[in-house]
């Protein structure tokens, strides 16, 4: 393959569905800054757009962002150090894998569905593109839960600081 493909995620209309129970946290083991989020992605659920390629999947804040948005920093971390990664929607019964290549510009991506039966496509992205779309979604969904006074600005710009990273190309 000689072409990347182009990686989105954006979020899109509101969800007014609830289909699981609030966030609770029992035993307290969560931050302020978690469960907030937690509380956030759920109060304000929102469908989100994932797109590789010609590929389009239908996500929502809660429960598949949530349930990586706060490892979202290691893996570009580990994706930068060349070590394999992967992207895990259970929910919507997904995976994406993610690897980087020789060449340090491009990330090999292999998009598994599961269910029923098992569909799998392959693409190759671009590393750059790949991290910005990353960071940036992050950085809307921060914004939006600093906005309706769930988290406040400096935990915001603590999470980012984890995402800032040397460019890549």
């Amino acid at each position: 393959m000689n072409t990347t493909q182009k990686f989105y995620l954006k979020l899109a209309e509101p969800c007014r569905e609830n289909w699981f129970l609030p966030p609770q946290d029992p035993l307290g083991e969560l931050s302020h800054f978690d469960m907030e989020l937690r509380r956030f992605c759920f109060e304000h659920n929102q469908k989100v757009l994932l797109e590789i390629g010609d590929e389009k999947q239908e996500l929502f804040l809660d429960p598949d962002i949530i349930l990586i948005l706060d490892e979202i920093p290691e893996k570009i971390d580990d994706l930068y150090r060349g070590k394999k990664n992967e992207l895990d929607f259970p929910e919507s019964r997904m995976i994406i894998y993610l690897e980087p290549r020789k060449e340090y510009w491009r990330i090999g991506c292999t998009w598994r569905k599961y269910g029923y039966s098992i569909e799998e496509k392959s693409f190759e992205l671009e590393t750059k593109q790949l991290f910005q779309t990353l960071k940036t979604f992050v950085k809307k969904i921060l914004t939006q839960a600093v906005d309706k006074g769930y988290i406040q600005d400096r935990e915001k710009t603590e999470f980012m600081k984890r995402m800032v990273k040397p460019s890549v190309g």
